[in-house]
């Protein structure tokens, strides 16, 4: 259990991880001071402006994978395509190859 002078610090570190992002520190120290003081207004009110900072971050992130999730099932689908083409390239120039081989054969008998 940490005391109220404690609490004090433990709020303005919170404070000081929420301005670096770093939102998973930000909300132990939150909970280690209102452990001390529940009714603390100014933790609740950092505890606020950190719900809403992950909930933005959230959606950043969740737009963000979207588009890369995106682009990547694009990319697969373009070396698919690819392959495909390839493949049916070489299944024609092997078809070539063959009638030749066949007509070679019958000039030679």
């Amino acid at each position: 259990m940490i005391t109220k002078m404690q609490s004090s610090y433990v709020q303005r570190r919170a404070q000081a991880y929420m301005e670096t992002y770093d939102y998973e520190l930000t909300e132990l120290d939150i909970k280690k001071a209102l452990e001390t003081d529940p009714q603390n207004r100014e933790v609740k009110s950092i505890h606020k402006t950190l719900k809403q900072l992950e909930a933005e971050s959230n959606k950043r992130d969740a737009k963000l994978y979207t588009n890369m999730f995106a682009q990547m099932a694009n990319d697969c689908s373009i070396q698919t395509k690819r392959l495909k083409i390839e493949k049916v390239e070489k299944n024609e120039k092997d078809g070539v190859m063959g009638m030749e081989l066949e007509k070679e054969d019958q000039l030679k008998i």
